[in-house]
């Protein structure tokens, strides 16, 4: 039942955030931590001068080694997701604060060493973050880049299959967006 609150939290909140915002852009967000890589599409909304409200799919791509429950857990899959960011600078642009919620559904493939044993687990992840970077702007305007670091918490919400590793999490990000 906690699965279903938190999708559609996840997918009413930036309905409720943009009713009056504005479409400004889309773009494409890369992040990286120490067991993975999380690819997302994104559509931003200005909600006032110096906030913007997005909303994102994508694969995030894990390979945990060790750092799990087992001792190798490798695996992927789909996830949806909402962030709010506040710029410190006009025009959305310079340094930013905000943060981020995704909602993955991970099958994670793991194995143990001894006794030898295999196994897979499907896991609905819910990942808050916050996090914290500068935006560029380039060619005349239109396409900006985004650096940033987020640090957050991976909570397994539901797990069918042996439980999976979670906890503690640390990002780099890298964003390219084409602004309208």
């Amino acid at each position: 039942m906690r699965f279903h609150r938190c999708l559609l939290l996840a997918l009413l909140l930036p309905a409720v955030a943009c009713q009056s915002a504005s479409f400004s852009g889309a773009g494409l967000d890369v992040q990286g931590y120490p067991a993975g890589v999380i690819t997302t599409g994104r559509a931003d909304w200005d909600v006032s001068p110096k906030r913007t409200v997005s909303v994102h799919a994508g694969y995030n791509a894990t390979d945990r080694q060790d750092f799990g429950e087992h001792d190798d857990e490798t695996g992927g899959g789909p996830g949806i997701g909402v962030s709010g960011r506040h710029y410190f600078g006009e025009e959305h642009t310079g340094w930013f604060a905000g943060g981020r919620v995704d909602l993955w559904f991970l099958d994670i493939d793991w194995e143990d060493d001894n006794p030898s044993r295999a196994g897979s687990s499907d896991v609905v992840v819910l990942q808050p973050t916050v996090q914290g970077g500068y935006r560029w702007d380039f060619a005349e305007g239109n396409w900006s880049l985004d650096l940033y670091g987020a640090a957050g918490a991976e909570i397994n919400l539901d797990t069918d299959g042996e439980d999976v590793g979670e906890g503690a999490i640390g990002l780099l990000g890298l964003a390219l967006t084409y602004g309208f």
